[in-house]
């Protein structure tokens, strides 16, 4: 049945969608390569349209679940709800729709046909799987993902792969070509799609590039757009002697970059920073900068309103409670609430004619809601909002959707922003040409910074969509024209075996069918075509290793290896006696809060907590007492402290003398607030020099003792070791690990270059390493899964194995449902900045099933501690470099999460940003809702993950 275009799409179609179009209807599966913003979308909803008109269905993937969620949302509207499902992990809805949303990695697990992959529905009846943003193949973290969907898709299914511009699409193609045609030949009786490319760099809305620097905004190109605009050499072609740094106030402000994008009609705007508190510091910074007019004003006040109020009972009889004083503006409200005809437009007239209250409304609601925070709702009533993953969700898509409507102006985002999410601007602003990542500073990428280009220009409003570069102290016209004029690089493959893989591939083929598998993947396929460039990449490791053995040639190398041993083991006891010293003070604050108000004046008192904020407790003569239950002290490094009880971790026995204290000038100028404030006036240095004389050493717990003694004894040994007597050590130590990464690329290069001369596979050794690990701890029995295998590659997560042997220990069987929460948290969380914080204390019952606190007495299975210290030394021997995580800091928060805490008291008690709140709660959620899943999982540790779940699963999460 043929779909009838003209009806199915009431616009021109672009030539390349109707390439595409043509090929899916000669029945081809088709890669479809353009940029940002071109129209790919209008291919994957033909497959949909095909497949309809065929009685056949369509699975849609997707990178992202918040991706996902919008195609849900848009494919609803457009084919009608009852046809569309949902699959993201936790979430599934109409699985058995004709068209069925999922992000990629829930199709690579239907794929396995093993127990992860049971989801509700089938590949039975599907003619076509569309991968959209198939370029994430490059993505270092998951891109494996997606060589397994293609490599394990059934022949007789049609594959649409949505890309952005890539380097090689043709060698992607031919791939995809050779792997479809080695699964045909696995079932010969199958039909096959042959793979037609369609690549176009045609852009609807084609983009100008533009500079600002302090003298105004400029064409970045020259009228050909082959080569630099000449007026912005100057300072370029200087001679190197000559050439003048840039200096910051050499380079525009932010103020200066909005007005000449509102001077220039530029507006709306996506300005990329890259970082979340660039973005936080910009919107406080244009405090006084209005972008929209007083039409646009009303429009966003009404839909913010309806933002708050709508369906939020509670917060509507608060509201109510509150206007007891303002009858006429509570009629309004009530008005509002009832949604009475023209009740919007009156109680928002109203409000810009009472400004005071409109005022204190926006403040009230932000502070009661958990939508958001006040530094977030005025700017967003001017215009002005951010968008970065520290923002809770539910914000986030109010900004989404205000920025379509054309109500925000600017929008200060994160990089992040440029994956997939439908926000076009008329203009993109791109701060800087490099960003920090966890491998140092380094320059933009082709692709990632047209990535972030192709926002600009919204199709059907703007002829231009316009990309402005900034002048910064670091790059200039010359970096920002490069990247304008490159290509995109090709796609790389960064194919990784794991856990999951191997016991998933095991439960369906023999170890013989799981490499024939592997040797399908799309590093095999260009390692095979770069032969030769590994001969010249092996040429240039030896030579630059020979250098180094010249220059480190008076250094024995296990003089470095103890070195480095040595430091891993000095910080590991210096954490280990911060764990214990912070236990030690909260069992000293219980016990010294109720002595505080005994105190006689002069006690000498050593301070540290919430409102002060230090590593070291500060010593402090105890000055005055106030009336709020205070305490005035003063310490020993000249500062005044106003403190509470809580704010103190000992008690010292020593006493300063009533006549000194008596001559402490007391601090009347100064405008005292809770923790640090000022200096004590000069003429008092001698007095607060005398503190020390009557400081007595204090006695620490044994154990804290005990680990002080440990952590010198480390010290001394990191001291009398001969690196250390270098004057730098650490540069040596860095080119001593820069030879041996050069090695150890050395010996990969070698060893990829033998096997693929001899064509074996590139990734069987990581294979065979996992399953040797695997072997250890008797999840396969010779090559065949166990209850423990089984249940690892139920699991999604970094490491399955770690998982399952946690699940699987008994360690978690008994727990209440807010520590099983907590305990889920500290097995999937990666260590946390260190000076991330949290006010919440970590509950002794999951500290002991962790191991970091040992069980008082009856019978204590091996803890998790032991667990991972047994994985990672098996791993460590095996080759595996699979993470094992054990963070144990937020467990506290998991716990009262669970257990009931409000959001915003919840966001009060620690350092951590909202988006990042909600993303670990929901990873927890995640976790604990594939337990249920996994048959061989004990009853009672399912009912209390199902218990768990429904105490974490509220608002916002």
């Amino acid at each position: 049945m043929q779909v009838d275009l003209n009806q199915v799409f009431p616009f021109q179609l672009d030539q390349f969608q109707k390439q595409a179009i043509a090929a899916l209807d000669a029945d081809r599966s088709v890669v479809v390569c353009a940029p940002t913003g071109s129209g790919k979308t209008v291919i994957g909803e033909y497959a949909i349209h095909r497949a309809l008109a065929m009685g056949q269905r369509v699975f849609y993937t997707t990178p992202l679940k918040a991706l996902s969620n919008q195609k849900f949302r848009d494919f609803g509207e457009t084919f009608g709800e009852k046809q569309v499902g949902l699959i993201t992990g936790d979430i599934i809805i109409n699985a058995q729709a004709t068209i069925v949303v999922m992000t990629t990695e829930i199709f690579r697990n239907m794929l396995y046909e093993t127990p992860i992959g049971q989801v509700g529905t089938s590949l039975e009846n599907v003619l076509t799987v569309v991968l959209d943003e198939c370029h994430y193949i490059s993505d270092r973290g998951r891109g494996t993902v997606w060589e397994e969907s293609i490599i394990y898709c059934p022949s007789e299914i049609q594959i649409v792969g949505l890309s952005a511009t890539i380097g090689n699409p043709e060698i992607f193609t031919a791939w995809i070509n050779k792997t479809r045609q080695a699964a045909h030949e696995d079932h010969p009786n199958s039909k096959e799609h042959r793979c037609e490319l369609v690549d176009s760099d045609h852009r609807p809305v084609p983009l100008e590039f533009l500079y600002s620097n302090k003298k105004g905004l400029y064409p970045l190109l020259d009228q050909g757009g082959s080569k630099m605009n000449s007026r912005l050499r100057s300072r370029t072609n200087a001679p190197q002697g000559k050439r003048k740094k840039r200096q910051r106030e050499d380079c525009p402000s932010l103020f200066a970059i909005v007005r000449q994008l509102r001077q220039k009609d530029l507006l709306p705007a996506i300005y990329i920073i890259f970082s979340r508190r660039g973005c936080d510091r910009s919107v406080t910074q244009l405090n006084d900068i209005t972008l929209v007019s007083p039409e646009e004003a009303k429009l966003l006040e009404a839909t913010l309103l309806h933002f708050f109020l709508d369906n939020q009972g509670k917060l509507q009889e608060k509201l109510l409670n509150q206007c007891d004083d303002t009858p006429e503006f509570k009629a309004l409200v009530l008005d509002f609430i009832a949604k009475n005809p023209f009740s919007t437009e009156k109680l928002v007239d109203y409000l810009q004619e009472n400004l005071p209250l409109r005022e204190q409304l926006w403040q009230y609601l932000a502070q009661q809601s958990k939508f958001a925070r006040p530094e977030q709702v005025e700017p967003l009533l001017r215009g002005i909002a951010a968008h970065h993953a520290g923002i809770l969700p539910a914000w986030k898509e109010l900004v989404e959707k205000l920025f379509e409507m054309g109500l925000v102006k600017l929008v200060f985002a994160t990089a992040t922003l440029a994956a997939g999410i439908n926000m076009p601007a008329r203009t993109t602003v791109i701060s800087a040409l490099s960003k920090r990542t966890d491998e140092g500073h380094r320059m933009l990428t082709p692709s990632e910074f047209l990535q972030m280009a192709g926002r600009a220009g919204r199709r059907g409003m703007d002829k231009v969509g316009y990309v402005v570069t900034v002048e910064t102290p670091f790059e200039g016209a010359k970096e920002a024209s490069r990247l304008a004029l490159s290509s995109a690089e090709p796609l790389r493959s960064w194919f990784t075996p794991s856990y999951g893989m191997v016991l998933n591939l095991l439960q369906k083929h023999s170890l013989e069918e799981s490499k024939e598998l592997l040797s399908r993947s799309f590093a095999e396929y260009q390692v095979q075509q770069q032969l030769s460039p590994e001969q010249e990449a092996i040429a240039e490791l030896t030579t630059e290793i020979a250098r180094l053995d010249i220059d480190l040639a008076a250094f024995d190398e296990r003089q470095f290896e103890r070195y480095s041993k040595l430091k891993e083991r000095l910080k590991e006891e210096e954490r280990l006696l911060g764990i214990l010293r912070e236990q030690a003070e909260l069992e000293n604050r219980k016990l010294l809060a109720p002595l505080l108000d005994q105190l006689p004046l002069g006690s000498i008192l050593h301070l540290k907590g919430k409102n002060l904020r230090v590593k070291e407790a500060v010593p402090a003569v105890l000055v005055e007492q106030t009336e709020e239950q205070q305490f005035l002290c003063l310490g020993t490094d000249k500062r005044w402290y106003l403190i509470k009880e809580t704010d103190v971790v000992a008690l010292n026995e020593g006493l300063f003398p009533a006549d000194q204290l008596a001559q402490i000038p007391l601090p009347i100028d100064q405008n005292l607030t809770l923790g640090k404030n000022g200096k004590i006036d000069a003429e008092a240095f001698p007095l607060v020099a005398a503190i020390a004389d009557y400081l007595l050493p204090l006695t620490e717990a044994p154990e804290v003792e005990a680990q002080k003694q440990r952590f010198a004894a480390v010290q001394a040994k990191f001291a009398a070791s001969p690196l250390s007597q270098q004057d730098k050590p650490g540069k040596l130590l860095k080119r001593h690990q820069r030879r041996k990464d050069l090695r150890k690329e050395l010996n990969r290069r070698q060893t990829l270059y033998r096997q693929h001369a001899n064509k074996r596979s590139y990734y069987w050794q990581d294979f065979l390493n996992l399953i040797e690990v695997l072997q250890e701890f008797r999840a396969l029995d010779g090559y065949t899964p166990t209850v423990l295998g089984r249940t690892a590659a139920t699991i999604r997560g970094e490491n399955e194995l770690w998982l399952a042997l946690c699940l699987l220990s008994g360690q978690l069987d008994h727990l209440a449902p807010e520590h099983l929460a907590a305990a889920i948290c500290a097995i999937i969380s990666e260590p946390p900045r260190g000076d991330s914080w949290t006010d919440y204390p970590q509950p002794n019952a999951v500290l002991e099933v962790l191991g970091i606190r040992k069980k008082d007495q009856g019978h204590n299975p091996v803890s998790l501690w032991e667990l991972r210290r047994q994985l990672y030394q098996v791993q460590k021997h095996c080759g595996v470099t699979m993470p094992v995580w054990l963070e144990s800091k937020f467990i506290g928060l998991v716990e009262q999460w669970a257990l009931g805490v409000e959001w915003t008291e919840l966001c009060e008690n620690t350092s951590l940003d909202e988006g990042d709140i909600v993303r670990m709660l929901r990873r927890t959620v995640d976790v604990l809702w594939q337990i249920p899943q996994i048959p061989e999982i004990k009853p009672v540790l399912m009912r209390t993950a199902k218990e768990a779940i429904a105490k974490m699963k509220r608002f916002p999460v």
